[in-house]
């Protein structure tokens, strides 16, 4: 079959587009248009997800062409970010500040997102195509895609959207957000927390609260103390989980784990002060 030629900028009264459909197909079928428009490949991201009261996300915020499933994951962090930061402000303990994190959180991600996963991916494939065409050499194609797909583990590990940087986020300054990042059992801040098994044996994700959540292993009690007390004084929910750093928790490497609402790691550590530490996690001003 002969290369198919895109109808681009292409004026709807000047292109076969039965003879493209046909030759897309490879044989010829009936075929009536109701309606011809055009699809522009292009992204695009809003230069800010907040206008005072009104706060944008998904589709509204960011757009880009339909390639390995980022949209939807992008759509739903979003709502996740944004939904645990409203909650926070209409119940009287959320910030302005608190809101603000929501763009400087959630624009960077997307911006690289596109670049570095959705735009590199539809570049990679052209220039794939282009060097090992089916139609030129069947053979010379179908080893070279078997190679290829060795290459898609590396793209999914590198996926790891996090908000190191972020003014919410303790102990990782010197980030900025980004989807780049690595997957570990380490609690890091700005990143979402491993699942792993309690003592009990129920999963730490299964008791997790709906507001922070402290996650104890094994400090000394006095240290879990304050940070109910400043929650207390601040108005903040906060869950607490006390367990031991056995059975493999010792790889969250952290005996102190401040959990947010969206399941991301606001702090990990072994010492702090509970009240500032809340304070910005929080976003409490």
């Amino acid at each position: 079959m002969p290369p198919i030629a895109a109808p681009i900028e292409k004026p709807a009264n000047n292109f076969d587009f039965e003879g493209f459909l046909h030759g897309a197909i490879g044989a010829a079928f009936d075929v009536e248009f109701d309606h011809i428009g055009f699809w522009d490949l292009r992204f695009a991201v809003a230069d800010s997800y907040r206008a005072g009261r009104v706060f944008i996300a998904g589709d509204a915020a960011h757009s880009h062409p339909p390639y390995g499933g980022y949209g939807i994951n992008s759509g739903l962090e979003d709502a996740v970010n944004l939904s645990w930061k409203l909650a926070a402000k209409l119940q009287g303990w959320g910030s302005e500040a608190l809101l603000d994190s929501y763009d400087l959180e959630r624009r960077p991600v997307f911006a690289s997102t596109a670049r570095f996963f959705i735009e590199k991916s539809i570049l990679d494939d052209r220039d794939f195509l282009r060097a090992h065409d089916p139609a030129r050499d069947k053979a010379d194609f179908e080893a070279a895609w078997k190679l290829r797909q060795t290459g898609a583990t590396a793209e999914v590990n590198a996926f790891e959207p996090n908000y190191e940087g972020s003014p919410i986020v303790i102990g990782a300054h010197a980030g900025t957000p980004s989807a780049i990042g690595s997957h570990a059992y380490q609690a890091r801040a700005g990143h979402h927390l491993a699942p792993h098994p309690l003592s009990g044996g129920a999963n730490v994700f299964d008791r997790l609260g709906d507001g922070f959540t402290l996650i104890d292993l094994g400090s000394d009690a006095a240290r879990t103390k304050p940070f109910v007390d400043a929650a207390k004084s601040l108005g903040v929910p906060l869950t607490v989980i006390t367990d031991t750093a056995d059975d493999g928790r010792e790889k969250y490497q952290a005996e102190l784990i401040l959990v947010r609402p969206d399941q991301f790691v606001a702090y990990a550590g072994d010492d702090c002060d509970a009240d500032a530490l809340l304070r910005q996690a929080a976003g409490v001003v």
